[in-house]
């Protein structure tokens, strides 16, 4: 057992809320930096207007694609180990200022079976997916550009490719392969309070129900994050009239309360079964596919 393994398991329940409790603080604190110097069109991290762009400045902000850059000019960058725990937050949290859960699609259920992770974020007219296996985590034995820990991004630009998955193998650092390490075990659990995603509304059966209580129809469909497919049966010998229907129809659309909630108002013994799923505006995972 490790040094570190050693250190984790040495710390008391106490130790570890107070822990949580001063990360969960700086982690707010660093997101409303980001979001002050962001409303002003500023980055946060270096302080310079959002479209700026010096070669010898390397900033996360270039992934908002400055007028000024090309491809090439991530080259000699992402050859470095920026990063990716801090990248993917950066990401994410462009994609919560604008809409949150919903841009975000971190769903383990769709990320393919030989990754270990596989997300795809979205702001605005760009996309970006970072992705790795076990392989990348290895190392591609006998490669020239990536026998070391690595993983994979590709950037889209109005649907179109700007960065593609193989063009580049990013290093991961120190602080990344710990964090890996830590994902691993079973009393360690990674959240992302500042800028939750996909993941924290549908596999958090908890955050369902809270949602499921607070939740209102959306006057134009695309702005949903979550669709939901009800099915009612009424008792046996009882029915549902389509004038009945139609009225329902037209609270809900007076109200925005769903139509789930309003039938079981009006009919209370009715058996209501919902299903949840991604709504259609939520961003496709991008797949990284073989050679």
């Amino acid at each position: 057992m490790s040094k570190f393994e050693n250190f984790i398991n040495s710390l008391t329940p106490e130790q570890i809320e107070e822990g949580n409790r001063k990360q969960e603080a700086e982690n707010k604190e660093v997101y409303l930096e980001f979001a002050d110097a962001y409303s002003k069109g500023c980055c946060f991290l270096c302080g310079m207007k959002l479209d700026y762009f010096n070669t010898s400045e390397t900033c996360f902000h270039w992934f908002l694609k400055p007028s000024a850059i090309k491809k090439k000019h991530f080259k000699d960058y992402l050859s470095e180990d920026i990063g990716f725990f801090k990248l993917e937050s950066y990401f994410r949290w462009l994609a919560h200022i604008e809409k949150p859960f919903r841009n975000i699609n971190d769903l383990k259920c769709e990320t393919t079976k030989s990754k270990l992770l596989e997300t795809t974020i979205r702001h605005k007219n760009i996309e970006w997916t970072l992705t790795y296996g076990k392989s990348d985590l290895e190392g591609h034995k006998g490669s020239h550009n990536g026998d070391f820990p690595h993983f994979h991004l590709q950037m889209l630009v109005d649907e179109l490719p700007f960065i593609r998955f193989n063009d580049f193998h990013i290093p991961f650092s120190k602080e990344d392969l710990l964090n890996i390490e830590l994902l691993k075990r079973d009393d360690v659990l990674f959240r992302n309070s500042q800028a939750p995603g996909m993941t924290d509304l549908l596999e958090d059966s908890e955050m369902l129900e809270i949602i499921d209580k607070h939740c209102t129809v959306p006057e134009n469909e695309e702005d949903a994050s979550l669709n939901f497919g009800t099915m009612i049966q009424m008792p046996e010998g009882k029915t549902m009239s389509g004038e009945e229907i139609a009225k329902i129809l037209q609270q809900s659309k007076r109200t925005k309360k769903p139509i789930r909630h309003l039938m079981k108002e009006r009919f209370p013994d009715a058996s209501i079964m919902t299903e949840v799923k991604p709504a259609d505006g939520v961003p496709k995972k991008k797949k990284r596919k073989k050679r």
